[in-house]
């Protein structure tokens, strides 16, 4: 039986090896592709040459435009919210902070708790969402996009200002720093979504004139570099523009094309390069070798098995011998060769 141990061993060998690409993909990249509970980022974008309406002023301004947004994870709520919603979400408590001037009163600011599924990305509707410490509903992506992200046009991207989720739009692939990056974009139209009021003189009236109510409107175009592996945006424009509206009359609110500072950008990019090469390894690489060796070996294995078998059913079979029993009357008859043989010396 020693000569069925090579197949055996290379067999065994093969079970494991596809056994390990198998674990990879279906147990080891889901426990790593998830979003970390204790999130601590900031991050930064800028437009060096902005318009807007200058509240501090009450005139119109321009100049540069800072939006600092800082995000910090809660594991415990974290943990809680999972047990509550009977899936695997991260809570983030979000700030962001909008300045043109450096003064202590920004342009504008605003707070939110952020519920989102760890593996998708996608808005969860539990365990105290909020804007402004007010109960939001949201769907679509709320900060990154999925793990594994495609060349899709089926995702959306929440939009705070106006409370909506709008459609995402695969562009192409770029490269970023040595990283290849999905660019997607997204559209906000031109929405109603407050009203304030304002000096009725900025509007045509004279300067005595009372203070009107004016509806302000935005529209949004966003552009993501995405990294497919993590889903992580590492570079993002928003071209945005405001305006208040009254009595047929417009006013700039704000015109900007702000974008990801350099800093943020290289940040990003150092943080996740190693990250996405080792998920990637995970995902694809790993696997796909592992099950091709694996599958190779068993089938060497088989093959081994069979040549084995077969030469030892040859080994045993009997050798044929000068003389082989009559099939008629069972007695040994000497072959032609032999009898003819013994005719020529019997004579």
């Amino acid at each position: 039986m020693r000569k069925y141990l090579l197949p055996a061993i290379v067999m065994f060998v093969g079970a494991f090896i596809l056994t390990m690409g198998l674990l990879f993909r279906f147990y080891a990249y889901p426990k790593l592709a998830v979003v970390p509970n204790d999130q601590n980022t900031t991050q930064t974008v800028q437009d060096p040459d902005a318009t807007f309406f200058d509240a501090d002023n009450v005139r119109p301004g321009s100049g540069e435009l800072t939006t600092t947004a800082r995000i910090i994870g809660d594991p415990e709520a974290a943990e809680a919210a999972s047990e509550e919603a009977g899936q695997d979400v991260a809570v983030w408590n979000s700030g962001q902070v909008s300045d043109n001037n450096g003064d202590n009163w920004p342009m504008d600011a605003t707070t939110e708790v952020l519920v989102f599924d760890r593996h998708t990305g996608l808005a969860v509707n539990c365990c105290g969402e909020s804007k402004g410490g007010e109960e939001v509903k949201r769907d679509g992506l709320l900060v990154k996009f999925p793990f594994d992200a495609q060349k899709v046009d089926t995702y959306k991207w929440w939009d705070s200002t106006v409370g909506k989720s709008f459609p995402v739009t695969f562009e192409g692939e770029e490269d970023l720093q040595g990283m290849t990056a999905y660019k997607y974009t997204m559209e906000v139209p031109l929405t109603k979504y407050s009203s304030r009021e304002l000096p009725g003189s900025l509007f045509g009236g004279s300067p005595t004139s009372p203070a009107v109510e004016a509806d302000r409107y935005y529209s949004n175009k966003r552009t993501f570099w995405v990294d497919p592996v993590t889903g992580v945006v590492l570079d993002r424009v928003e071209e945005q523009k405001q305006e208040f509206r009254h009595n047929g009359k417009t006013l700039n609110a704000l015109e900007t094309e702000s974008r990801f500072t350099k800093e943020t950008v290289d940040k990003n990019v150092e943080d996740y390069k190693s990250k996405s090469a080792l998920l990637s390894l995970v995902h694809t690489t790993l696997p796909l070798v592992f099950t091709v060796l694996g599958v190779l070996l068993l089938l060497t294995g088989i093959l081994l098995s069979v040549l084995i078998g077969r030469r030892s059913r040859l080994e045993e079979q009997p050798a044929y011998a000068d003389h082989h029993e009559d099939p008629v009357f069972g007695t040994s008859q000497p072959d032609e060769t032999t009898a003819r043989r013994g005719d020529i010396h019997g004579r």
